[in-house]
C-alpha cells in the first residue's frame, strides 16, 4: 500500500541517542487530521533533500518539508550544550544531519554572515516561507469564521485530537473569533478547556469544556455556557469519535444543544467550582 504524503509546517528535525525525530504541523494528515501539530513521527526509515525539500519518510508517511518552512527559532527548550554538540554535525555527509546543525546554529544566534551553506540557504528561503505559513493560516482563519457563523450563538471545532484539543471558532451574537484549547492534566483525569474572558474592549465570554474520556475518541462535555446554544462537531479523524454519547462518522458534520450535556458531578466532591447535595426526607422537614 502507498504511504501517505504529509506536507509540513514550522517543523523542525532532531536526534537523541542516534534515534531521529520529526515534529511539526501537517496540512492533512490521513489519520489525524487537518492542520494538526504533530508532536513526533514514528520512526524514520530514510531521508533525502531534494530540490529544497526534506523527504522524510516512516513506516507509514512520507513527509515533505520544505526548508522555507522550517521552524524560525528551533529547540528553544534544549539546553545548549546539546545544542552545540548538535551544531558539530555540520561535517556530516547525511543530508538530514547538516540540516540539524543547522539548525542548532540558528537556535545559538549564528551571524548573518556565516560560512555554514545550508544556514544561509535555510535563511534566505524563510522570510518567504513565514510570508506564505502567514497567508495561509489567514485563510484558515477565514474558512472557519464563515463556516461559524453559519450557525447562530455557536460553538464550531473540527476535531483533529480529542485528548490535546483543536481549534474552537465561536460565533455568539456578533462576535467572532477563534480559541486555542488549554489541557488540565488531573490526578484521574484529564481535561480540554476553551476559555475567554470579556474585556472592555470585547465584552464577549465563553466557557466550553470537556473530558477525553478513556483510550478511544470520546469527548464528554462538563461546562457549557449560558450564550451557546449549538455545539457543531465536525470529525475530522479517520474513524469515528463520540460526542456527548453519540457518535460521529469520519468527515460527518452534528450539531448538539444544551440538552445533551450535564452538568456538574453526582459524587461528594467539588469539582468545577460545583458540588450537588441531595436532601432526602430524612434529612430535612417534610412538606405538607
Amino acid at each position: 500500500m502507498e504511504k501517505a504524503k504529509v506536507t509540513m509546517r514550522n517543523w523542525k528535525p532532531y536526534v537523541y541517542d542516534g534515534e531521529y525525530n520529526l515534529s511539526g504541523t501537517a496540512d492533512v494528515h490521513p489519520r489525524l487530521g487537518r492542520n494538526v501539530y504533530v508532536a513526533t513521527t514514528s520512526t524514520l526509515v530514510k531521508a533525502s533533500l531534494e530540490e529544497d525539500v526534506l523527504i522524510y519518510e516512516t513506516r507509514n508517511t512520507v513527509y515533505h518539508c520544505p526548508l522555507k518552512y522550517m521552524m524560525v527559532s528551533p529547540y528553544g527548550n534544549v539546553v545548549q550544550k546539546y545544542r552545540e554538540e548538535l551544531a558539530r554535525l555540520d561535517t556530516s555527509e547525511n543530508a538530514l544531519d547538516r540540516i540539524i546543525a543547522a539548525a542548532a546554529k540558528m537556535s545559538l544566534g549564528e551571524p548573518e554572515d556565516t560560512a555554514d551553506e545550508m544556514v544561509r540557504k535555510i535563511r534566505a528561503l524563510q522570510e518567504t516561507g513565514q510570508q506564505e505559513i502567514a497567508q495561509m493560516e489567514e485563510q484558515e482563519k477565514q474558512r472557519l469564521l464563515e463556516i461559524a457563523g453559519k450557525y447562530e450563538d455557536c460553538v464550531y471545532i473540527e476535531v483533529s485530537s480529542v485528548h490535546s484539543g483543536s481549534k474552537l471558532v465561536y460565533h455568539l451574537g456578533d462576535a467572532v473569533g477563534i480559541v486555542n484549547p488549554g489541557v488540565h492534566i488531573g490526578m484521574f483525569q484529564d481535561s480540554v478547556l476553551y476559555m475567554k474572558y470579556a474585556t472592555e474592549e470585547d465584552p464577549c465570554a465563553l466557557d466550553f469544556r470537556y473530558f477525553p474520556r478513556g483510550f478511544g475518541d470520546v469527548m464528554e462535555t462538563y461546562s457549557w455556557s449560558d450564550n451557546i446554544k449549538q455545539a457543531v462537531i465536525k470529525n475530522q479523524k479517520g474513524h469515528s469519535l463520540i460526542f456527548n454519547h453519540e457518535e460521529i462518522a469520519p468527515g460527518e458534520t452534528k450539531v448538539f444543544t444544551p440538552d445533551t450535556h450535564k452538568q456538574g458531578l453526582f459524587s461528594p466532591d467539588c469539582y468545577n467550582g460545583k458540588s450537588l447535595l441531595t436532601v432526602g426526607e430524612e434529612d430535612g422537614e417534610k412538606e405538607d
